[in-house]
């Protein structure tokens, strides 16, 4: 799997703010968290996939979003093509992905000295349906690497956002 370098030009896509970059998107997310500093804030990550052309091609598309608790939220996300795999494998590569992100977004807030909020990261597998027989390594894949992870139907950054755009 290539990994995702986060340079100054990846796109990312926003409804509210259009075609941005990592580091704009970083700069929305520490102003939307500076305009109610008082607010509880998570920040979660979750990556979906669809095949296209047969299966010749994977789409890959991963959402952060940061939740104002109780005050709403935004969201971006990137797209990202690749070439097809079986189900069990994008599972996988959509969890790697989600990781690679988190860990470019941790690394920046914490450079701007943002600390002001829980962390998920949303994976789309679930007890039921064609996932559930690697539920568990998915799972232990994210827990593995220090984070928390929310499976189907709570999942709903990876099932519904990130989806929405697949």
């Amino acid at each position: 799997m290539n990994k995702i370098r986060f340079e100054k030009d990846i796109i990312f896509n926003s409804e509210t703010y259009g075609i941005l970059t990592f580091e704009e998107v970083v700069n929305h997310i520490v102003s939307f968290m500076e305009k109610e500093k008082s607010a509880r804030y998570s920040f979660i990550i979750g990556t979906d996939s669809t095949a296209n052309n047969n299966g010749g091609e994977i789409d890959y598309i991963t959402a952060i979003l940061v939740h104002r608790v109780g005050m709403g939220g935004i969201y971006f996300w990137h797209k990202f093509p690749s070439i097809g795999y079986s189900i069990n494998d994008r599972i996988f590569k959509e969890a790697a992905l989600s990781l690679e992100f988190t860990e470019a977004f941790l690394n920046e807030l914490n450079k701007r000295n943002v600390h002001n909020f829980s962390f998920e990261i949303h994976v789309d597998v679930g007890e039921n349906g064609k996932t559930k027989e690697i539920i568990t390594q998915v799972v232990g894949m994210v827990k593995g690497s220090g984070h928390k992870v929310v499976t189907k139907p709570d999942g709903y950054v990876a099932s519904k956002v990130a989806d929405r755009y697949t």
